[in-house]
């Protein structure tokens, strides 16, 4: 089966590349298609990744960055970071740093709170942070002008078509090539993690470096995804579930390479049906939410009745 999502996501990949009205044009393809597929493929496997961290940290199935407000708190700081920063001509520079930053608090405040709450607590705390911080940034989006924004306001959006071009997208892109590699790296002791605690250091795993790393590794993740196409919802929560269900195991050392292929073909699927099927260029976060909410409501209804 994971055969299948390798060579799933590698076909969409060629034909989000070579699809479109413009047909094989090079020139449309290196300025318009390779952006946006490199952002669908960011996102995809940024916020695969982080959901899946955060699922084993928090051993909650329901857990993703969008779900429970990492990557809204991601999205608001990076908005206030770019007005600051813009008065020093240095604006994509504030936007990434506040996109970690803001990730970074997030997920940290949310692995903190799992060793005193209940899950459902977690879970509910999250999803308060999620509308929070997505009323703070819509009314901001509402009183500034788009032309002042520029980019960043499409990228507010959740879109691939924001996905920055040239140096700056293909910098995007490598950056998440060592956050991938630090978690299959240490894949054994996360998902030694996930066990608790004192399983965890009963194996001779460091408990505390191990939080350390989950929470940067997931700020990284989900601040790279954020500062590049926005918040984009629900990849985080579907992709591991797919990821289980093709690998046959829920062990976290055994689900980074499955996870991140089903990220990306999730996030080059959900570009594709944007540019196939629906009238304007409508935000890639709109499609997602439209298949990952009722997913997210049949993994609630499987939790709660104990399948």
């Amino acid at each position: 089966m994971r055969s299948v999502l390798y060579i799933s996501a590698a076909l969409l990949l060629f034909f989000n590349l070579l699809w479109g009205p413009a047909g094989l044009d090079w020139g449309v393809i290196e300025a318009v298609r390779v952006p946006r597929v490199l952002g669908a493929v960011l996102a995809g496997a940024a916020l695969s990744l982080a959901g899946l961290l955060l699922q084993t940290a928090l051993r909650n199935p329901l857990a993703d960055p969008y779900v429970l407000g990492v990557s809204g708190a991601s999205a608001l700081t990076a908005l206030l970071s770019y007005l600051a920063w813009r008065f020093f001509h240095m604006q994509y520079v504030g936007y990434l740093g506040g996109a970690l930053a803001g990730a970074a608090a997030a997920s940290l405040l949310l692995l903190t709170l799992s060793t005193r709450a209940s899950l459902y607590a977690v879970l509910i705390a999250g999803v308060m942070t999620a509308f929070l911080t997505s009323a703070v940034l819509q009314l901001l989006l509402m009183l500034l002008p788009p032309e002042e924004l520029g980019y960043v306001y499409l990228a507010m959006q959740g879109s691939f078509a924001a996905y920055p071009p040239g140096a700056v997208g293909y910098a995007l892109a490598l950056a998440l090539l060592p956050v991938v590699a630090v978690a299959w790296r240490y894949s054994r002791w996360i998902a030694a993690y996930a066990h608790g605690e004192e399983a965890a250091a009963g194996l001779g795993v460091p408990v505390r470096r191990v939080n350390v790393l989950i929470t940067a590794l997931a700020a990284a993740a989900t601040g790279l995804a954020v500062a590049s196409v926005g918040p984009v919802g629900f990849v985080g929560l579907m992709a591991p579930h797919i990821a289980r269900w093709s690998a046959g195991s829920h062990r976290f050392d055994k689900l980074v390479t499955p996870a991140v292929a089903s990220g990306i073909a999730l996030a080059l699927l959900a570009d594709a049906v944007t540019r196939a099927l629906l009238p304007r260029d409508v935000p890639s976060s709109v499609v997602m939410s439209l298949v990952g909410v009722p997913f997210a409501v049949a993994l609630f209804w499987r939790y709660v009745r104990g399948v």
